[in-house]
């Protein structure tokens, strides 16, 4: 059973990876659409802050679990490049970026699943 310590702790996890999902985004932004040069600078700033932000929030996770279990839930990224992709670039979701999706998810839950039965 999952208790409200560890929700706490899987929220601050996915939280992470969507603010590491961010500067990526942030990157992409910086090329997109005939950029200036503040508008590379700015965007490119904006990745950097993201990604400072992302090694504070993940060493505070790793403090609270294992090492195995942060970064085999990191495939959770992909999802968030999904959606950036689909929302703000417009750019089409294929069948296969579902069914890889559908895979990393699947390794996320199997693994969190195996976490659970160890911890017993």
């Amino acid at each position: 059973m999952i208790n409200k310590y560890k929700i706490k702790n899987i929220l601050i996890l996915e939280f992470s990876f969507f603010i590491y999902a961010l500067s990526s985004l942030f990157s992409k932004m910086a090329m997109y659409n005939n950029p200036t040069k503040f508008h590379i600078i700015f965007f490119y700033v904006l990745s950097l802050m993201m990604l400072g932000i992302y090694a504070i929030i993940w060493q505070q996770v790793l403090k609270r679990m294992k090492l195995t279990v942060a970064f085999s839930n990191k495939g959770i990224t992909i999802i968030w490049g999904l959606i950036f992709g689909t929302i703000i670039f417009k750019e089409k979701i294929s069948l296969g970026m579902i069914i890889g999706s559908a895979v990393v998810i699947l390794g996320i839950i199997v693994m969190m699943k195996e976490k659970e039965k160890t911890d017993v």
